[in-house]
């Protein structure tokens, strides 16, 4: 197996290892991160079902909006607290990570057809189709990320909500539970076998840039509606403690990956 930074044995030397807490503010109106999980409430019996089945067999759409509320979709929950997955944080690292290094892995779908003409504008659309080199080549992000059969150095704990509220927004004439602007969320990240560099790759891939000699996190988008409506999506993380500037520059001066400023 050929690796672009190491070779595999590599991996599990003793290296550096911890936990950097960070926090997710959110900056946008709105930020709603999908659970999977919708309701739909029943507001008068459907007595007459037969006469409407037999409507819409002649090809008479009977409207049933009187029948039904409209469909609301919640976040994920942590007791009675609003949660962003781990999964999902680490799916945006990895994104930017792919974007931003010019020797990592693509990974997209192979079967979209099409993207949103924002996400083109804001990412130049680098690369146009699926390129995955592992397991014949390791990427610097599959090395850091893990890939099938090759395990992740980093873990990312769900975030939970310290500071802010929910409510219910109206798109499209369904319902999304979301937090609003100024809603604040902790979590972990965990990582092991690291050296400077992996350091500086995951702070980067986070949205961390060096200002003034400090640690300054960037907006960068999230969840649903990101590239269609502008009250939803944005994100701004920030660590509640620790300066790790050296490790950001050094991955920089290693890599020279590219910026996107997701502001549009």
């Amino acid at each position: 197996m050929q690796r672009y930074r190491t070779q595999y044995t590599e991996r599990n030397k003793p290296g550096l290892e911890g936990a950097i807490e960070i926090e997710m503010e959110v900056v946008s109106d709105y930020l709603h991160v999908g659970s999977g999980v919708y309701d739909i409430e029943i507001l008068k019996p459907l007595d007459n079902i037969q006469q409407l089945v037999e409507s819409a067999l002649k090809g008479s759409i009977p409207d049933l909006s009187g029948y039904f509320s409209p469909v609301t979709h919640e976040m994920a929950k942590y007791g009675e607290k609003l949660v962003i997955p781990g999964s999902t944080v680490k799916g945006l690292v990895r994104t930017r990570l792919e974007l931003s290094i010019p020797s990592s892995c693509y990974v997209v779908s192979r079967n979209s057809n099409s993207s949103s003409e924002v996400y083109k504008r804001i990412f130049r659309n680098p690369r146009h189709k699926y390129s995955d080199r592992f397991p014949e080549q390791v990427c610097p992000v599959c090395d850091l990320l893990g890939n099938a059969g090759l395990a992740s150095r980093v873990s990312f704990s769900d975030l939970v909500m310290t500071q802010g509220k929910a409510e219910f927004v109206k798109v499209h004439n369904e319902y999304y539970e979301s937090a609003v602007k100024g809603s604040k969320f902790r979590g972990k990240v965990l990582y092991h076998s690291f050296n400077n560099v992996d350091l500086g790759m995951l702070l980067y891939g986070m949205g961390f840039r060096s200002k003034g000699g400090k640690l300054e996190g960037k907006v960068m988008l999230m969840g649903r509606f990101k590239y269609s409506d502008r009250r939803f999506g944005r994100v701004r993380f920030s660590l509640v403690k620790g300066e790790y500037v050296n490790a950001l520059n050094e991955f920089i001066k290693k890599y020279n990956p590219l910026d996107f400023n997701e502001e549009w």
